[in-house]
């Protein structure tokens, strides 16, 4: 009961934030800032969302804002948190029947109820795959998990990141990304095999001739090639 109360009490946070924004018409570039890093040299979490909806324009519009608010709510961000960065974007469909879609970045440290996420394989209808324990992109799918993120640093642990390199996404322990574009920070990880917690490696791995990147438990990648070892994730 008070779990729910305070999913609906952020639910009206956010849509009435996101109604405010859309009203202003930010621009698509004015995404928010970064916030401060919860202790030094931690980089953010920035999670990208995408609320759809459909009918008459009005409802259609309203329908996209509660889907990504409730997106937002449930991954633990309040209104002051996220912004709209596109949109309301409609797509005429017959009469006065429309898809709406509205995008948002949320940016700073969630409210968590878990000590851990879990960080999934994604793949996108091209084959390009993401690791993440935040949103499932539009058009991408679940493959299956790699194993727990924490959501705060634990003894032993480091963040983990994820970033892109010519609009391939990968994963690092690097908050400069290895020199490439930082995304968001996913949780917290073992550099080194733990003694005391169930773990699985997890592998930076490459396929195909673009050496597109992905992430496994397998180390042999799968038979695919292999980029390294990242580190240990958390399985029990």
């Amino acid at each position: 009961m008070h779990r729910t109360s305070r999913l609906r009490t952020s639910l009206l946070s956010l849509a009435a934030a996101l109604a405010a924004a859309m009203t202003a018409a930010a621009p698509a570039s004015a995404a928010p800032a970064a916030g401060p890093a919860s202790a030094a040299n931690v980089g953010p979490v920035v999670v990208h969302l995408t609320g759809m909806g459909s009918g008459p324009q009005n409802i259609a519009a309203a329908a996209a804002r509660d889907h990504l608010a409730r997106q937002a709510a449930e991954l633990g961000f309040n209104g002051s948190q996220c912004r709209v960065t596109e949109g309301p974007v409609f797509q005429h469909v017959t009469g006065i029947y429309y898809n709406a879609m509205i995008k948002a970045t949320c940016t700073g440290d969630p409210a968590v109820s878990t000590p851990t996420r879990t960080l999934n394989r994604l793949i996108g209808p091209n084959g390009e795959h993401i690791s993440t324990v935040w949103n499932v992109p539009p058009g991408y799918r679940v493959e299956g998990s790699l194993g727990q993120l924490y959501t705060s640093p634990r003894e032993g642990t480091v963040p983990l990141y994820h970033c892109v390199v010519r609009r391939d996404n990968f994963l690092s322990g690097d908050v400069n990304c290895e020199g490439q574009t930082y995304v968001s920070r996913l949780g917290w990880f073992y550099p080194g095999q733990p003694a005391d917690v169930g773990s699985a490696p997890l592998m930076r791995c490459m396929v195909g001739k673009q050496r597109e990147f992905f992430e496994s438990n397998a180390t042999n990648c799968e038979g695919q090639a292999s980029g390294g070892q990242l580190g240990w994730i958390f399985t029990s």
